[in-house]
């Protein structure tokens, strides 16, 4: 072979062969990144954030025991019954929905049975027929109903929300400020007879957490005839995720929370739905990338001053972001439910600040002296992270886990859990974790790792 077709030979094999890299270079991990959390700068973290939806639709009646018992198995602490939509049309007296198109053949739990299931409750009163039909027959018919339901159960209910999204009512075709005003008379009726018959329970009024100004609006209304102290709190559904182009974008949840509480002048934050929803994400992220934002969102929230909180949906009606899974009614965890799970068991009394990279969702408990830590790793590979606990002397890890599947998009699947490696730095209070790794029994994207340390 001459000198140039040999040259030509190597040059198409080098071009052809894959780089060959020693085993060192393949599992060594990058430089660390460096994440902070600062566990002295606290917001106080309620038990009442562990709160789900009831699916009265979904969940029949029978159905529902073992469902309540899935979701103490979770550690849940908070109800909202009997659900979103379902509320604005459910009958108390028969249990059923009446006239609503999406009405079940077979009916979900009754009062009863979620007044037995769980340890917190918040029940939500119809709105819809006056924001469709502004009578004073509808206005004082669902004031006295509000009225009559907090008297049969305001000793054990302590939650009362009022309707359920009223931006999204028909409202008789009506253009949105509209349906504002309308709401806001019927909420402040509403309210007002509630407090009447019993001043104990907290009551909260609702709005879109993407449009903080109109609150104002809805405080005007009530101010009108000084009813607006017979608000205890403020109620939103924040649907979040991690698309930088959108309004629900997780950054925009501190400042639009902080607008609200100052046009209001309410502090108490009930987020009655929530979740880190496909559509609000990039490339629509599902099952354990979704449950890397939904940490993110959670924490966000706690630290943006949310008193009670309940999770949309607990079953996976919207498939790939619900908490558990059914199917000929036994439950299945699912990773939303498996990551719920890991902060409600684990994450109390304080939420942190954390900065750094990557984001990362922190609480400490100054009972127990420790702190717990979540680490979304998101789309690092193979990548040492270190987590610098500030003002704090570090004496061990408690636990170290790693949330993990070979595809972090399946839905209908749990999530794998192991123990990893971390390196403990007493002398400079880090811990340090590879997130990733790829190797085998660990996953190479989209990893959620949780750290549990104590102090000295």
């Amino acid at each position: 072979m001459s000198p140039i077709v040999h040259g030509l030979v190597a040059v198409c094999l080098a071009a052809v062969m894959p780089a060959v890299t020693s085993a060192t270079e393949e599992i060594t991990p990058k430089a660390p990144v460096h994440a902070y959390v600062h566990p002295w700068n606290t917001v106080p973290l309620q038990p009442t954030v562990y709160g789900v939806n009831n699916e009265w639709r979904q969940v029949t009646h029978a159905e529902f025991p073992a469902f309540a018992d899935k979701m103490r198995a979770l550690n849940y602490q908070m109800l909202r019954f009997p659900g979103g939509w379902e509320a604005e049309h459910y009958d108390w007296a028969t249990n059923r929905t009446p006239g609503w198109e999406h009405s079940p053949t077979v009916p979900g739990a009754n009062s009863t049975q979620a007044k037995n299931a769980a340890a917190n409750l918040a029940f939500v009163m119809r709105t819809a027929p006056y924001i469709d039909n502004p009578t004073t027959a509808n206005l004082d018919a669902l004031a006295n109903q509000a009225r009559d339901l907090v008297l049969a159960h305001g000793d054990k209910v302590k939650h009362w929300l009022v309707g359920n999204e009223w931006w999204l009512h028909w409202g008789g075709g009506s253009e949105r400020a509209v349906k504002l005003r309308r709401y806001a008379t019927v909420a402040r009726a509403i309210t007002n007879r509630m407090k009447a018959a019993n001043p104990a329970i907290k009551v909260y009024v609702t709005g879109d957490w993407t449009q903080p100004d109109e609150f104002g609006s809805i405080k005007a209304v009530f101010d009108a005839n000084s009813s607006w102290p017979n608000v205890d709190g403020i109620d939103l559904h924040v649907y979040s995720g991690d698309n930088p182009a959108l309004p629900t974008h997780y950054s925009n949840i501190a400042p639009n929370l902080a607008d609200i509480k100052a046009t209001t002048g309410k502090s108490d934050l009930f987020i009655s739905e929530w979740a880190a929803t496909k559509g609000d994400s990039t490339d629509n992220k599902r099952a354990l990338r979704s449950v890397n934002n939904m940490v993110l969102v959670m924490h966000k929230l706690i630290r943006a001053g949310a008193t009670a909180m309940t999770y949309w949906p607990a079953p996976d009606i919207a498939p790939g972001i619900g908490l558990v899974d059914e199917a000929d009614g036994v439950y299945t965890d699912l990773p939303h439910g498996q990551a719920f799970r890991w902060m409600a068991t684990s994450m109390a009394q304080h939420s942190v600040q954390t900065t750094g990279t990557p984001e990362t969702a922190a609480s400490h408990n100054t009972v127990a002296r420790t702190i717990t830590v979540l680490v979304p790793a998101k789309t690092l590979s193979n990548q040492a992270i270190t987590v610098h606990f500030a003002n704090t002397a570090l004496t061990g890890v408690l636990s170290a886990q790693a949330m993990w599947m070979p595809d972090p998009d399946t839905t209908k699947e749990p999530a794998r859990i192991t123990d990893v490696t971390t390196t403990l730095d007493t002398a400079n209070n880090t811990v340090t974790v590879v997130a990733n790794p790829g190797a085998t029994g660990r996953g190479s994207s989209y990893e959620l790792i949780r750290l549990i340390v104590r102090y000295q």
